[in-house]
């Protein structure tokens, strides 16, 4: 009950402070495509844009010790249990298509002998490099991009799978009742509105998804989040950006997660 409190409050702080950004950062006179105009004088690329709104909720999760006590079941692999988080390497690599990784582990996490909960993530080719393969977890019909719910596939220059990290959140639940997000056109204007779009940039990809708000042991609060993706012109290193897909307001890193070899920044 404590908890929940906790954060009922907080939720309440926070749509309050991203209502006022909103409304201090945006302006209200330009219209949509006056704005997309200016974006692309100031030498920033995209692609079409979606004006479709959808609804999403709230959600909270817990991160316990359940993979630990399933780890038993696991097969071909030495598997060790740190900070809620598995480290594991096969017994004997694993031939992946290096360009096609998906289609050979979609089949393989389905194994409870390969994986735990296998079934509970999917696979990003956003985040993934040559050689880190990540899958994110699933809930209420998006994916959850946070460090503590997803699994690194690491391989080798053979295009071998050798070994694996894996972190899951337990007892997901919706707080609060199904609300409308903005589109992911109005996201992408509010971040540059913000000053967060540099000139000469090109948004590699855009995803609307969940990411942590706020941590009250043992619950993790998930808020949907418009994640833009932005890279400067004719280089492969890409910044994550995050907006509020309720209200429109930049939410700011707290640290660094979902890190790998071509994606600077993180999502918590």
């Amino acid at each position: 009950m404590v908890t929940f409190i906790a954060i009922d409050i907080f939720l309440f702080g926070m749509f309050r402070q991203n209502m006022n950004m909103q409304a201090e950062n945006v302006s209200q006179g330009n219209t949509n495509s006056t704005i997309t105009k200016e974006m692309k004088s100031d030498q920033i690329k995209f692609g079409d844009l979606s004006t479709s709104q959808s609804e999403a909720y709230y959600i909270s999760g817990s991160q316990n010790d359940g993979l630990r006590s399933m780890m038993g079941q696991l097969a071909n692999q030495t598997p060790h249990y740190v900070g809620h988080e598995i480290q594991s390497e096969f017994k004997q690599p694993v031939d992946v298509d290096p360009k096609n990784p998906s289609k050979t582990i979609n089949a393989l996490i389905k194994d409870s002998s390969f994986m735990i909960d296998g079934n509970d993530y999917k696979y990003s080719k956003d985040l993934s490099t040559d050689q880190t393969i990540v899958y994110v977890q699933k809930a209420v019909g998006q994916e959850i991009y946070s460090s503590e719910a997803q699994i690194k596939f690491f391989m080798n220059e053979n295009n071998q799978i050798v070994n694996y990290t894996q972190t899951h959140l337990d007892d997901i639940t919706t707080l609060r009742e199904k609300s409308d997000t903005i589109s992911e056109q109005r996201a992408l204007i509010w971040l540059y509105q913000y000053n967060e779009i540099p000139n000469n940039t090109q948004v590699a990809w855009t995803k609307l998804g969940y990411t942590k708000l706020i941590t009250v042991e043992p619950d993790r609060v998930f808020i949907p989040t418009w994640i833009i993706a932005i890279r400067p012109q004719n280089s492969p290193q890409v910044q994550l950006k995050r907006i509020n897909a309720f209200t429109g307001g930049i939410i700011r890193e707290t640290n660094a997660e979902l890190k790998n070899g071509q994606t600077n920044g993180g999502i918590s």
